[in-house]
């Protein structure tokens, strides 16, 4: 069926990995059609997509939170021809590395096989990468996309295929710490904790960069020997102080789905049948602009539901007691029972346990 495309929109987010594009059209009967697709660019490809017919404003904005509101980015308006170019170089992705195509695939596997059009990706690069406009921000991104085995951010961010092909990890690695320290004209030397495929690394990366009328550029990179690290060293690096607020539920499932709702930019895990894990990311990826950047700076708070009890994670005064003061006047079921302060995360390792009663979890550390 034909559609007549309105509009489509993305969020600058390539440099952090992943970026949700809305595409909003109409077909043959008048009715309105949107289209959600998730691109990931460090191996998973076109890796979610939903479409709506005709939903109500309200459902439209839920589910372009849930797309967009946890990557932490701008959304900017882009072309037909754009936006199915990248379907097409996402979608193609996932073909050529034999990984499953996400959602009705029949709604855009023509797109994939058939779109003919004289752009590259990069000729995207400036509306899909936010503005860099601070060194340390720039250093931090190259080092993500060393580890995250991008060669093709690499590559259009030195104008160099050699650099474009250095990586230090035997996947998609995840960069967890960076520690920056600046050497003066354009050079730097960045500490860097990674995850890779079969554990914990650490090295050293040695950067020079310029800035021309462009932007930035990456003019040369050198990396040390990698290290492993064990798995409480890594933690005692990454992890940071955190309040945790409890308290109980007089209806959980009603409680969870007005949550959702309210809430709709947070990433939402079913654990098992009575539990659920929602995860609130800031809505800013300004954390990369740090001298020390930790992976789990861009979270703002955690949430576990479980068997009538509710706990709130949240890691600084100001933001715990914004949060669980808008708690505590939206929602009339919630009763406060129980507060604690930690040195290092704890309500995620609870999570992560399995245990169904927290104080039995503590006792047992």
């Amino acid at each position: 069926m034909e559609l007549k495309f309105n509009f489509a929109k993305i969020t600058q987010s390539r440099l952090m990995g992943s970026m949700g594009m809305i595409i909003d059209s109409t077909d043959e009967n008048g009715d309105n059609i949107k289209q959600y697709f998730l691109l990931d660019s460090e191996g998973l490809g076109l890796c979610d997509y939903v479409k709506l017919i005709n939903p109500s404003e309200k459902k439209a904005y839920m589910e372009e939170e849930r797309l967009m509101g946890g990557l932490g980015s701008d959304r900017i308006e882009i072309s037909e021809e754009e936006a199915k170019f990248l379907i097409q170089h996402f979608g193609s992705r996932n073909i050529r590395y034999g990984k499953e195509l996400a959602g009705e695939v029949e709604d855009y596997i023509d797109i994939i096989n058939d779109f003919k059009s004289d752009l590259n990706i990069y000729d995207l690069y400036p509306k899909i990468c936010k503005e860099v406009k601070e060194e340390i921000e720039f250093v931090n991104y190259m080092v993500m996309r060393l580890v995250a085995w991008d060669r093709e951010a690499l590559t259009y961010y030195s104008e160099s295929e050699e650099i474009g092909s250095m990586h230090i990890t035997n996947i998609n690695g995840a960069l967890l710490k960076t520690d920056v320290t600046s050497r003066g004209n354009g050079k730097y030397v960045v500490e860097t904790i990674y995850e890779d495929n079969d554990g914990y690394y650490f090295c050293k990366v040695a950067l020079s960069i310029e800035k021309n009328e462009k932007g930035f550029k990456l003019n040369s990179m050198v990396v040390s020997e990698s290290e492993p690290m064990y798995d409480f060293e890594v933690f005692d690096e990454i992890s940071k102080e955190e309040f945790v607020d409890i308290y109980t539920v007089e209806d959980g499932e009603e409680f969870v789905e007005k949550f959702y709702e309210d809430n709709p930019f947070v990433l939402r895990s079913d654990m098992d049948e009575d539990a659920v894990f929602f995860t609130r990311f800031n809505f800013n990826n300004d954390h990369v602009k740090q001298k020390s950047y930790v992976i789990n700076n861009d979270i703002k708070a955690i949430y576990y539901y479980l068997d009538g009890m509710f706990f709130v994670g949240t890691y600084s005064e100001r933001d715990r007691d914004y949060i669980n003061g808008l708690l505590k006047v939206n929602y009339k079921g919630l009763e406060y029972q129980d507060s604690m302060f930690f040195e290092q995360n704890a309500l995620y390792d609870f999570v992560e346990s399995g245990n169904d009663d927290f104080y039995d979890f503590l006792d047992e550390e």
